[in-house]
């Protein structure tokens, strides 16, 4: 059964959904995230993608606090990721009580740190987050294109032992558009042992139904929740 997770994103300590990435169309639901996630795990709800907008654009965290209240007032399994870049980081993160780091752009820029970093700290804390828009990733909180190519970046780390993959298609993402199954599709078929994570575009039930038919481990659930397209308390999948 399809792991649906519930997200959350910070801005200035606030709860936000951006559209497209884009940080001029942004709007805000809450200036109280911890409430926001406990109302999720009140649903049922036993995970939190947590992602801090100002950390991915400054290259820096930049909403820890936020991370230490979640993980102090929650039993959500959280996973972090925004900004992270140093050793020192990550074990501020983990002792605030995050289960695992995304790591996204610094994957691209300097894969030999992260290698470090998944020697040190075991593959297992890692969830390689990329930003994919025609197949390419892109960095710096969305903004920059390179030339790495999504499978290419899933068989590099997979080799390194890392499992979970978070894919975000830029051009649904806060669009409400609906997924592109085909995509994840296609991820889960050349990475059959992998777990792969949806994100983007999701927009209803249907959505999380076609994923999950299609075999994708898990989805990354926003927007729809907030604007209330699916309402929490009538989703009849399991929630994790």
């Amino acid at each position: 059964m399809i792991e649906i997770i519930p997200a959350i994103d910070i801005i200035d300590g606030q709860c936000v959904r951006l559209s497209q990435g884009k940080y001029n169309q942004k709007t805000v639901y809450s200036n109280q995230p911890a409430l926001i996630a406990r109302a999720f795990e009140n649903q049922g709800f036993k995970r939190l993608h947590l992602v801090d907008l100002d950390g991915a654009k400054s290259g820096k965290p930049e909403n820890l606090r936020v991370l230490k209240e979640i993980c102090t007032t929650t039993n959500l399994i959280v996973d972090y990721s925004g900004g992270i870049r140093t050793e020192k980081q990550i074990k501020t993160a983990l002792n605030y009580g995050t289960r695992f780091i995304g790591i996204g752009s610094l994957a691209i820029k300097e894969p030999k740190t992260c290698k470090s970093f998944i020697q040190k700290f075991g593959a297992e804390k890692f969830i390689v987050a990329s930003d994919v828009f025609n197949q390419k990733v892109y960095i710096n909180a969305w903004l920059k294109e390179t030339d790495i190519q999504i499978f290419d970046l899933i068989s590099v780390y997979s080799e390194l032992g890392v499992n979970k993959f978070m894919c975000t298609d830029i051009s649904r993402d806060g669009m409400l558009s609906g997924v592109n199954t085909k995509f994840y599709k296609s991820l889960k078929d050349n990475f059959k042992s992998n777990y792969i994570i949806a994100s983007g575009g999701v927009s209803s039930k249907k959505d999380i139904y076609n994923l999950e038919k299609n075999g994708i481990d898990a989805v990354i659930v926003g927007k729809a929740f907030y604007e209330d397209l699916i309402p929490i308390e009538n989703l009849t999948i399991q929630k994790c």
